[in-house]
């Protein structure tokens, strides 16, 4: 099967399953903290999720290795689809535990395999526009998503709701049937995948790990408590975000394909660094709260698809994604946990909710280090 026709199943993939992410997934930290837990107590049940799942993606390798990347990815998206079940009492200890659990376990399978499969369909010399693209789409998913996830919410309410989430996740399976089995590198027990990483590969996942504690959990409930606790709201503000995302992917991914990966490093570097201030601040204005949540998800969508862009590549040179991606991602929990708790950390010592967005900031830098510099070819 041909790369072009790989990449728009793909894509049609991505978008049905991140359209289900927008709809409800989005709004899972939200939901639990409208249940009633504190800011830092969802945190900090995100950072146990984040735990749960580096632990089950290290069991995960058997039925990996069964089934395929292509497999994997079916039978994890099937599981996410089934986490909304015990999310809708999550308000009961024990409901809390075995959602945590059911989500941490779909996803430990899911992303390393989607991820392989996402690295070695891409075409040489048009990784960036293709990224470009798939980023967008979701981008456009997340106008329309939230909009639809917040009116039903609010209105509706959760049943209905999660239902309906869980039923487009399945739906999503469907364009992966159409494409053949991908082969993504010889699948090795775990130990052997820890001992050969890609040290660089793995450092950058974990550095964006921690950056995303802040700025794809922190900040979206800290936005959630601003605007009053709204499912409406939420959603509408961010529907205006993801129009901004998609506009902003669709640029950038031409200046990587013309080699300007570097250059665009250096400029989101800098715009990350300026939202993360931005998005800190926002607790003293709803207006400023909006509007950083606008501008952060264009620097996101820029950041995201100059990130991938790159990680793919070392990926598909490395010979074997699924390993790679393995390892990165293990490193991308570790560093999203400990994000996590240090964002609870913060909201426990301030009623500022924004201000448990700043701690993540500290992986900027980090990333940058390990991004920057040519896709190389590596020895995971």
């Amino acid at each position: 099967m041909d790369q072009a026709r790989h990449f728009r199943l793909l894509t049609a993939h991505y978008g049905l399953y991140q359209f289900s992410v927008a709809m409800a997934g989005a709004f899972a930290g939200a939901y639990l903290l409208r249940m009633g837990l504190s800011l830092a107590q969802t945190l900090a049940a995100f950072a146990a999720l984040l735990a749960i799942r580096f632990i089950f993606r290290t069991f995960s390798i058997p039925l990996v290795r069964r089934l395929g990347i292509k497999g994997a990815t079916k039978l994890g998206a099937a599981i996410i689809a089934l986490q909304f079940i015990p999310l809708m009492r999550a308000d009961e200890p024990l409901w809390l535990f075995v959602w945590l659990c059911c989500f941490a376990l779909g996803e430990s399978l899911y992303w390393p395999a989607y991820h392989a499969m996402a690295a070695m369909t891409g075409a040489k010399g048009s990784r960036g526009r293709e990224l470009g693209w798939r980023h967008a789409v979701a981008a456009f998913v997340y106008v329309v998503g939230p909009l639809v996830g917040g009116v039903l919410l609010e209105r509706s309410g959760a049943t209905l709701t999660f239902t309906l989430a869980g039923i487009t996740t399945l739906l999503s399976i469907t364009p992966l049937f159409f494409i053949s089995q991908i082969e993504a590198g010889e699948i090795t027990a775990p130990r052997l995948s820890y001992r050969d990483i890609d040290h660089r590969g793995a450092l950058a996942f974990a550095a964006d790990g921690f950056m995303c504690a802040g700025l794809a959990f922190a900040w979206p409930m800290a936005l959630f408590l601003i605007l009053g606790a709204h499912f409406e709201s939420f959603g509408l503000a961010n529907a205006v975000a993801g129009l901004a995302g998609a506009l902003a992917s669709l640029a950038v991914g031409r200046f990587i394909d013309l080699g300007k990966g570097n250059h665009m490093l250096i400029i989101v570097s800098l715009c990350l660094a300026a939202s993360f201030a931005f998005r800190a601040s926002a607790s003293w204005s709803v207006t400023a709260a909006l509007i950083a949540n606008a501008t952060g998800a264009a620097v996101m969508a820029i950041y995201t698809t100059v990130l991938m862009s790159m990680i793919y590549d070392r990926a598909k040179n490395s010979g074997a994604a699924f390993r790679f991606h393995f390892v990165a991602e293990g490193g991308w929990d570790l560093g999203a946990a400990l994000g996590c708790l240090a964002g609870a950390a913060v909201a426990l010592a301030t009623d500022k909710v924004s201000l448990a967005t700043l701690p993540a900031a500290a992986g900027l830098l980090l990333m940058y280090v390990c991004v920057r510099g040519k896709s190389e070819s590596s020895s995971v």
